[in-house]
């Protein structure tokens, strides 16, 4: 309501919404551009020509723009943290909640404690405070931020929409829906919601109990979820054209991938490991080699030592530092024992043995990889664990979009080639992270209300609301990053309780002290 009133004001008086919300010189610079140039043409008068045309088109241009601007509200501009999240999260504003005590709560976000868990951070990796020493610990102080879901439930709609898969980006989408007036139903094959966070990721690094209070949470908004039913099998895509007005895809990937390599069918699959072990079944499984880089294979080693394995290896065809897995997951996991072996590919699995071949990988992880001739060497393990990645199984829906060469699903801004179907998440984008996951998810459901509602993307878009926190600019201070505190490592190598304890109000708040607050610092 304030910001229709500021707008009011400025459509009567240029500058004067500005003004009332405390712009002060936003509103003084605009009121003198239009009030002044109309002086000026009085004082200049010569009669109707064409420069009084001109002049009276920007005034209405100038009127219009000062109305939306007083709309709109104060704007900042993009620091590095916030460009580089793909949740849509403003790292900058909660850190400066923490820095000050403020007992502002941040925008809800689905999954935002999540998040703070087991996000890779790219924000961290785009922190201005790294050009002085390292960044901030955004990832870490976002466990203490305070969040709240709106209360503005707009009206019950007539359309009806399906989400298919209940992982973070389907229920992401089934959030920002439901929370718009939509009737959504939630269809998820597995019997519990969540999808990869749900059923693999170790509780060590995201206990189940944080998990199922977000879900909890994100189903206050009255959308209705379905497990146990499988699209194509329990349940005809056809009958959901007819039920639904939209039908928006977030299955993820779970076909593993192949190397097709002989023997290959002596091993194990990543996900399947780590839904076992996620169920309470012991594994014995004697010397395990790992084969992959990324997160699943990290947390399968590192699920391996905690069930007893001694010896727990991955074997990774590229540097360790080109590793994709998360900076502080690989770490705890070197800190746990598990041994990283790079620039080694897996060649052929025999019965006794196991052939591996040396590689060269001199560009980094988009450069490609060369084997070296004559350079193959056995390894004695007992079995081996495949963690490559994977692709999404989307055979039910290939007579009704377009896929990709490898099953993924072709879209322009969210849209397949069917007008009911919508699609997101990694099913789409290829095997991304959980941030990625729940900003597309909600992008998507943005992109179905304003096709519901048959509106231009531009026109949402001048609507849009602006978030204006209330911050502060912090001094410059001379501290170090925060050291993070973890369980002992003897001790937590022996369960699947979780490894990073919570630190001080007072220690997250010197840690937020150390934000640059780019925003108000250096916009121009």
């Amino acid at each position: 309501m304030a910001r229709a009133k500021e707008a009011l004001i400025s459509a009567f008086l240029v500058g004067g919404g500005q003004i009332y919300s405390g712009r002060f010189w936003t509103g003084i610079s605009l009121a003198i551009i239009f009030y002044g140039s109309i002086v000026l043409m009085i004082i200049l008068w010569t009669g109707i020509n064409a420069a009084f045309w001109g002049l009276l088109t920007a005034w209405i241009l100038v009127w219009l723009f000062n109305i939306y601007d007083a709309y709109k509200g104060i704007s900042y501009e993009k620091s590095p943290c916030e460009k580089a999240c793909p949740a849509g999260i403003v790292p900058w504003a909660y850190i400066n909640f923490i820095a000050t005590d403020s007992d502002q709560k941040y925008p809800f976000i689905p999954f935002f404690n999540t998040l703070g868990r087991i996000c890779l951070a790219p924000c961290e990796c785009h922190c201005t405070r790294k050009g002085i020493d390292a960044p901030v610990a955004i990832r870490y102080v976002r466990a203490s931020v305070r969040t709240e879901i709106p209360d503005d439930k707009h009206k019950p709609k007539k359309e009806k929409i399906a989400v298919v898969g209940s992982g973070p980006c389907g229920l992401s989408a089934a959030y920002y829906l439901s929370h718009r007036g939509y009737k959504v139903v939630v269809y998820e094959k597995e019997e519990k919601p969540g999808g990869v966070l749900g059923i693999l990721i170790p509780e060590f690094r995201h206990p189940q109990e944080v998990l199922d209070n977000e879900i909890e949470v994100l189903q206050s908004t009255g959308f209705e979820l379905k497990c146990g039913v499988e699209i194509g099998k329990d349940i005809s895509i056809d009958e959901l054209f007819e039920n639904y007005d939209a039908i928006f895809i977030a299955i993820g990937v779970w076909k593993p991938i192949k190397l097709g390599i002989p023997g290959e069918e002596h091993t194990l699959d990543g996900f399947d490991v780590l839904r076992r072990i996620k169920k309470g079944e012991l594994y014995h499984l004697g010397k395990v080699g790992v084969i992959g880089g990324g997160n699943t294979a990290i947390d399968i080693a590192r699920s391996l030592v905690r069930e007893g394995h001694e010896q727990v290896k991955i074997y990774y065809r590229r540097n360790i530092e080109d590793m994709p897995a998360e900076s502080e997951n690989l770490k705890e996991a070197q800190e746990e024992g598990v041994e990283i072996i790079p620039l080694t590919a897996l060649v052929k699995i025999e019965k006794n043995s196991v052939t591996m071949i040396k590689t060269e990988c001199p560009n980094g992880r988009d450069g490609p990889i060369r084997l070296i001739e004559e350079s193959e060497f056995d390894v004695r393990l007992d079995n081996i664990v495949m963690a490559i990645g994977q692709d999404p199984d989307t055979n039910f829906l290939k007579d009704h979009v377009k896929l990709g060469k490898f099953g993924h699903i072709i879209t322009k801004n969210g849209k397949t080639s069917h007008p009911k179907i919508f699609a997101g998440g990694d099913a789409v984008l290829g095997s991304a992270t959980v941030a990625h996951a729940v900003g597309h998810g909600t992008n998507i459901a943005k992109r179905i209300d304003l096709h519901l509602r048959c509106m231009p993307t531009f026109i949402a878009q001048l609507l849009k609301k602006t978030y204006q926190p209330e911050v502060q600019l912090l001094p410059i201070t001379d501290r170090n990053r925060m050291s993070i505190p973890h369980r002992d490592i003897e001790e937590r190598k022996h369960d699947f309780k979780e490894v990073e304890l919570r630190a001080s109000k007072e220690e997250l708040q010197k840690e937020a002290s150390r934000c640059l607050t780019c925003p108000l610092r250096y916009q121009p």
